[in-house]
């Protein structure tokens, strides 16, 4: 008999649930949500595999990337107080990547910076995949996962990519990331269904990195989940607010920050749910 731990049993409960809420959805004849679901899922999985036809020639248009070494400073290197690291759930299992999402911006912001050695940060990166797909195509990639389960248990990228693109780093508290022993900023930075994850008092921080770590005319891209999330009687979801609520939040204490519309739609994000949309997509001012 096969012994489920609790991240094992959580995850099938999801499933169940997610199976639940399908025959909810069908009883309730809301076709058109299971049908954008089913889509989104075709979707995500028919690129994935456009991805590995177009890679070659993306990555045959982008300028060379130097080699060079990057380094995270940071004096904690672990969120040891994080209950994702008290209960590893999201990095253990989580692994998403959206290869359209990748190629669109890719496309948008080579036009926008045509001459930059392209950076992207993946905050609260899990498996890495999104990391890797963007190094894939000559960025300058790097990914950083609060917990250690994925370094220490060679998981997903970790293998290959950790020390590299892959670094573990508490993200509520003060970091740098350097190549080559200068300052990196980076024209892209994402988190998904990351925010939340951190307590109210820990976003000024968080922010305040990722604001330091942008550069001007770079984008911001986050989204969110308000809904309670609990692994082995751990509340991993610390602030649940609404899109608006956020949206204020950001209004209100980094107006460096200005919202944009990128014109994605919902299943071009790496993380998507049409019951609850919640997507941040804000632009760093200062530039053209």
């Amino acid at each position: 008999m096969v012994n489920l731990g609790a991240p094992e049993m959580f995850y099938l409960d999801y499933l169940w649930k997610n199976l639940r809420l399908t025959l909810q959805l069908m009883r309730r004849g809301e076709w058109r949500r299971i049908g954008r679901a089913l889509h989104a899922r075709l979707y995500v999985g028919l690129h994935w595999a456009l991805f590995l036809l177009k890679a070659p020639w993306l990555r045959a248009q982008a300028p060379p990337l130097p080699v060079a070494r990057v380094e995270v400073v940071t004096a904690h290197p672990l969120a040891v107080t994080s209950p994702d690291h008290l209960a590893p759930f999201g990095t253990k299992y989580n692994n998403s990547t959206n290869r359209k999402f990748v190629t669109l911006m890719n496309a948008r912001l080579r036009r926008q910076f045509p001459q930059a050695a392209l950076a992207m940060l993946d905050l609260g990166c899990s498996g890495g995949q999104l990391v890797a797909d963007f190094a894939r195509l000559r960025w300058v990639a790097v990914g950083l996962e609060g917990s250690d389960y994925s370094l220490r248990e060679r998981r997903a990228n970790w293998a290959a990519l950790a020390g590299k693109n892959l670094f573990t780093s508490d993200i509520s508290k003060p970091f740098r990331v350097r190549r080559d022993g200068r300052d990196l900023l980076f024209h892209l930075i994402t988190a998904w269904d990351v925010l939340e994850h951190l307590r109210a008092d820990e976003l000024d921080t968080l922010f305040a990195n990722i604001r330091a770590h942008l550069a001007e005319g770079g984008y911001f891209i986050a989204t969110t989940n308000s809904s309670s999330c609990i692994v082995e009687g751990i509340e991993l979801h610390q602030t649940r607010l609404s899109n608006a609520q956020w949206r204020a939040l950001i209004a209100e204490r980094y107006p460096d920050l200005e919202p944009a519309d990128l014109g994605l739609k919902p299943h071009q994000y790496v993380r998507f749910d049409f019951g609850e949309p919640s997507y941040l997509v804000y632009r760093k001012k200062g530039s053209s």
